[in-house]
C-alpha cells in the first residue's frame, strides 16, 4: 500500500500554498473596494447591456451551434470587466481578444454549417485574417462596411491586443525587470487604458452585429435593443449607422 504521508518539504510547499492563497484572496477583495464606483466600469457594465440584448433578441436565425460562438463572445467581455474590477489588467486584456475572435466565428459559422460541423469533430481551424475578409465582403456588410469601417477598427483592436496576450511590449506586462510578480494593479492609468480597450472592441462587435441584423433594427424594430446599443455605440458611429443602414439608435 503506497503511503501518502507527506515529506517535510511537502508540508511546508502546502503551508505556503494556503498563505499564498489567503494572501491574493485578500488582495482581490481589497482591490474590488478600491475600484468599485470608477467610471470606466460603470460605462463598461452599460455596453455589457448592449451586447445581452443582441444575445437574447437578434441571434434567432443563428444555429445553436453558431450561436455558442456569440455566447462565448459575450462571456468574453462579461470576464474582461470581472477581471478589471480587481486590476488583473493583462488578463482583462487577453479575453477582450478572444471575443472578437468569437464574434466573427458566430457569422462566419451562421453561414457555414459544414465547416462547423467539420469544427465539432476537430477537423477544421478559423484564422483571423480570413475571418475579417469574410466579413468585409459579406453581402449584407459591404456597403455599410465602406462607411461604419468596422472590421479595420477590429483589427487594429485584434493587433494591439496580442501584444497583451504575447506580453511583446513593456506597457502590457505586469512583471517587472527585477522579476517581482504582479497580477494585479488599482492604477488609474491601467484602467483607463483597459476602459479605452473594451470600449472600442464592444462598439466594433455591436456596430458589427448590428449591420448584419439591421433587418430586426429598422424602423420601430427592437426598439429595447436599440435602446441598449446607445451605451456601447459612439455619437459618430451612431449617426453613420443611421445613415447606412436607417438604424436608429437613440438614448434610452
Amino acid at each position: 500500500m503506497t503511503s501518502t504521508k507527506k515529506t517535510p518539504i511537502e508540508i511546508e510547499i502546502d503551508c505556503n500554498g494556503v498563505a499564498f492563497a489567503d494572501k491574493w484572496s485578500k488582495e482581490i477583495a481589497a482591490n474590488i473596494v478600491a475600484l468599485t464606483g470608477e467610471p470606466a466600469l460603470l460605462k463598461s457594465y452599460r455596453r455589457i447591456t448592449a451586447v445581452q440584448a443582441i444575445k437574447v433578441a437578434l441571434l434567432k436565425k443563428y444555429s445553436a451551434g453558431s450561436a455558442e460562438f456569440f455566447y462565448e463572445a459575450h462571456n468574453d467581455i462579461i470576464t474582461s470587466h470581472v477581471c478589471a474590477s480587481f486590476g488583473a489588467w493583462r488578463t482583462s486584456l487577453q479575453t477582450l481578444r478572444s471575443a472578437i475572435e468569437n464574434a466573427l466565428c458566430a457569422i462566419y459559422f451562421r453561414d457555414h454549417p459544414i465547416e462547423l460541423e467539420r469544427w465539432n469533430r476537430g477537423e477544421y481551424k478559423t484564422n483571423f485574417q480570413d475571418l475579417c475578409k469574410y466579413c468585409e465582403t459579406h453581402p449584407k456588410l459591404i456597403e455599410a462596411e465602406k462607411k461604419l469601417k468596422v472590421i479595420d477598427a477590429l483589427r487594429a483592436e485584434y493587433s494591439t491586443l496580442s501584444k497583451a496576450v504575447h506580453s511583446s511590449a513593456k506597457n502590457f506586462r505586469m512583471s517587472d525587470a527585477a522579476g517581482k510578480i504582479l497580477m494585479w494593479s488599482t492604477e488609474r492609468p491601467k484602467l483607463g487604458m483597459w476602459g479605452t480597450r473594451h470600449t472600442l472592441v464592444v462598439q466594433g462587435i455591436v456596430l458589427l452585429m448590428s449591420m448584419l441584423e439591421s433587418p430586426q433594427l429598422v424602423g420601430t424594430m427592437n426598439s429595447p435593443v436599440r435602446s441598449q446599443l446607445f451605451f456601447a455605440i459612439s455619437t459618430e458611429k451612431r449617426k453613420a449607422l443611421k445613415e447606412a443602414l436607417g438604424i436608429t439608435v437613440s438614448a434610452p
